[in-house]
């Protein structure tokens, strides 16, 4: 409050000078004060003194008492816009004085700068936020491309190993097939052999693993076993070992 009140006087002041100069100067030009441009109407003008046209109201190209002006003298009055020229000429070197101490505005100006500064140096932070952001943006794409091609390269081959392993159940399937058919063959020659203790000879010529295939593919449990209890004592358990577990995978297979 008390610094609006003092700039309020400062600025009441100024003018007060302001009106005083100009009024002042215009004085000293030598011209009516009737006549000035602005303050002119806030002054009477002077009364027309009597005579022929030779007193000092007369023509404004000769003196008082009648005579013309010498040749080459300035005229005693300015023009108005010369009046208010000269007047703010001299006015210009009056100033209100500041609202702010050297002090302060120094402490200012230093804050101005340090704020610029601080400004400047966000900018620069910021810019290498926004790079760096782009440079991982662009990282990431190209890891994803990547993984987007890893992923089609291990769908290939998933692919590639479903078929090999469906070929290898193929081929699988086929052989065990045509081993099943020779077994079969093998084991219509040894049923037809009618002597148990026979057949178990020639079934003895096979490997336990080879014999229990036999005996499946019989396709005859009674039989089977009637052969096997013809087979070696020494050789006994192996063969029913082999033909228990034969049966068991053929059951779980089917």
């Amino acid at each position: 409050m008390n610094k609006i009140i003092e700039l309020v006087a400062m600025a009441v002041g100024g003018l007060s000078l302001f009106l005083v100069a100009f009024v002042g100067f215009a004085s000293m030009s030598g011209r009516d004060v009737s006549q000035v441009p602005l303050i002119g109407k806030l002054f009477p003008a002077p009364a027309e003194p009597g005579g022929d046209g030779h007193g000092a109201g007369g023509a404004g190209d000769e003196h008082a008492d009648g005579e013309p002006p010498p040749e080459g003298e300035p005229e005693s009055t300015l023009s108005d816009a010369a009046v208010i020229e000269a007047s703010l000429g001299v006015l210009s070197a009056w100033t209100l004085p500041s609202p702010y101490s050297t002090s302060e505005l120094r402490v200012l100006s230093e804050e101005i700068k340090r704020k610029h500064a601080e400004l400047g140096q966000r900018e620069l932070a910021l810019g290498r936020r926004e790079r760096a952001v782009g440079e991982d943006e662009q990282e990431l794409e190209q890891r994803l491309a990547t993984l987007e091609e890893l992923r089609t390269h291990l769908e290939t081959l998933q692919g590639e190993l479903a078929d090999k392993e469906r070929e290898l159940a193929r081929q699988e399937s086929s052989l065990e097939a045509g081993k099943d058919a020779r077994w079969t063959q093998v084991a219509l020659v040894i049923t037809g052999i009618e002597d148990p203790a026979a057949a178990a000879k020639k079934l003895q010529e096979f490997p336990a693993e080879d014999a229990a295939k036999i005996l499946r593919a019989m396709g005859d449990d009674a039989r089977a076993s009637e052969i096997l209890n013809q087979v070696e004592q020494a050789r006994w358990k192996s063969y029913v070992d082999a033909y228990t577990f034969e049966k068991a995978r053929a059951t779980k297979k089917k």
